[in-house]
């Protein structure tokens, strides 16, 4: 019984994590006048430009109908340009506009910022500790049998 309480435990501090960050994606998307998801959009097509919708879709574990509502939106912001695959021209690909950039630029700063404010609470001889114990943990969700999240 000693074991299933540790993975309580856990559990309770995935769901803290979880509940803490998601707040604050939250503003920190929201100062920019975008949604949580349209942030994760731009953040995806930053680090991936010129991909499909479909391939965005996959890594960001959402159906193409409520992404394609979303990129949709963001194009309507002048943030994501749409344009044909210069290879299939058949599909599309989605990357950042000029605006899209400095979107994503002014989130990525919010979002360091709270991040170092975050290590600055923690030991600075721990920091390594730190973030190999998330890596380890994203590596296990990953690769988890119940896991319903595409790999990366």
């Amino acid at each position: 019984m000693k074991q299933l309480a540790q993975y309580v435990n856990v559990r309770e501090i995935f769901q803290v994590l979880v509940r803490r960050f998601g707040v604050l994606q939250k503003d920190g998307a929201q100062c920019c006048g975008i949604s949580v998801v349209q942030s994760h959009i731009l953040y995806e097509l930053q680090k991936r430009p010129n991909i499909s919708l479909n391939e965005l879709s996959d890594i960001l574990s959402i159906d193409t109908s409520t992404l394609s509502r979303q990129v949709h939106f963001l194009v309507e912001m002048e943030m994501v340009n749409r344009l044909p695959d210069p290879k299939d021209r058949r599909y599309i690909v989605l990357s950042l506009t000029q605006k899209g950039e400095e979107q994503h630029k002014e989130i990525a700063e919010y979002m360091e910022t709270y991040i170092l404010n975050v290590f600055n609470q923690i030991p600075a001889e721990k920091h390594d500790q730190v973030l190999e114990s998330l890596q380890l943990v994203n590596e296990a969700m990953r690769n988890s049998a119940d896991c319903c999240t595409p790999p990366l």
